[in-house]
C-alpha cells in the first residue's frame, strides 16, 4: 500500500480520494489542457483515468490502477508528473521556437535551385 502521508508531505498536489483511487491536482496556469491530455493518454494502458475541472484554476486527474496489472501507485504518479511536465515543456518550446524549426525545415527540403538563390542574396 502506498504511504500517502509521505507523498503528501513532499507533494501536496497528490491525494488518495478513496482506496486505490488517487488524485493529482495541477494548476492550469502551469499546465495546458493539451499537455494534461497527452500525458494522461500515455497512462491509459496501466490505469483508468478521469480528468475534470476543480476549483478555480485547477484541473484534477484521477487514477485507478487496472487490477490485472498490479501497478505501483507511487511510481505511477511520479511518472505521470514527469510526463505532464515533459509535455508542457514541449508545448512551450514549440510556441517559442516553432517558427525557426519551420524555416529550417522549409529550407532543407526546398529544391536545390531555391537554396542556391537564397545563398546568393
Amino acid at each position: 500500500m502506498i504511504n500517502i502521508e509521505k507523498i503528501q508531505n513532499k507533494q501536496p498536489f497528490i491525494s488518495e480520494t478513496e482506496a486505490g483511487v488517487f488524485l493529482v491536482k495541477l494548476k492550469k496556469e502551469f499546465y495546458e489542457q493539451e499537455a494534461v491530455m497527452q500525458a494522461s493518454y500515455k497512462f491509459t494502458n496501466t490505469c483508468f483515468i478521469k480528468i475534470d475541472a476543480m476549483e478555480e484554476g485547477y484541473v484534477g486527474i484521477w487514477f485507478k490502477g487496472k487490477p490485472e496489472l498490479h501497478v505501483d501507485p507511487e511510481l505511477l504518479l511520479c511518472e505521470f508528473c514527469n510526463e505532464v511536465l515533459d509535455q508542457q515543456v514541449r508545448l512551450d518550446l514549440e510556441k517559442r521556437y516553432g517558427t525557426i524549426r519551420n524555416s529550417i525545415y522549409q529550407f532543407a527540403f526546398a529544391p536545390i535551385k531555391e537554396r542556391i538563390d537564397d545563398w546568393d542574396e
